[in-house]
C-alpha cells in the first residue's frame, strides 16, 4: 500500500513537474550553437587569411615601386610578400606581372594603349593565394579552397 501511494505521487509529480526541462532544452540547443559558433569561427578565419594575404600583396607592390630597379626584380617582390606574410614554410603562391595593363593583358609598348579609358603605363600586379581548410566539413563549402589577395600599381 505504501509502495503502491509512493509510485502514484512519483508519476504524477515527474509527469507534471517542470524541474529538469531547461535541461533538456540545454541538450537540445547545444549541437546547433556548437554548429553555429565553429562556422562563425572558420569564416572569421577565412576572412581574416584573406586580409593577409592582400596585405602581402600590397606590400609586393610598394617594394616595387619604392626604386625603379625593384620593378623587375621578380624574387624580391615575392620575398617582400613572403615576409609580410609571416610565410616561413613557403606555402603561398606569389605571383607577380610586369607591363601589363590594368587589366592583366601583358603590354610591354608605351606606344599602344590599353583598352578602355585606363592609361598605358607599366603596372605590377603581385597575386598572392593559399589553401585553407575549414574546421569542419560543411555541404556547400568544398574543403580545401583557395584564397588569394591581389594587388596592382602603376610604377611608371
Amino acid at each position: 500500500m505504501v509502495f503502491s501511494t509512493c509510485r502514484t505521487w512519483l508519476r504524477r509529480h515527474l509527469a507534471l513537474g517542470e524541474a529538469g526541462i531547461a535541461g533538456v532544452e540545454l541538450a537540445l540547443a547545444t549541437p546547433m550553437l556548437a554548429l553555429l559558433m565553429t562556422g562563425g569561427f572558420d569564416f572569421g578565419r577565412a576572412i581574416y587569411e584573406q586580409h593577409r594575404l592582400a596585405a602581402a600583396a600590397q606590400a609586393g607592390v610598394q617594394y616595387a615601386t619604392a626604386l625603379t630597379a625593384n620593378e623587375t626584380n621578380s624574387s624580391g617582390i615575392i620575398a617582400a610578400a613572403r615576409a609580410d606574410a609571416n610565410d616561413t614554410s613557403n606555402s603561398l603562391t606569389v605571383t607577380t606581372n610586369q607591363c601589363t595593363c590594368p587589366g592583366g593583358t601583358p603590354q610591354c609598348s608605351t606606344a599602344t594603349t590599353c583598352t578602355g579609358s585606363t592609361v598605358t603605363g607599366t603596372y605590377v600586379k603581385v597575386a598572392v593565394s593559399e589553401s585553407f581548410s575549414t574546421v569542419i566539413t560543411y555541404p556547400f563549402v568544398s574543403s580545401p579552397f583557395t584564397v588569394s589577395g591581389v594587388a596592382m600599381m602603376r610604377v611608371q
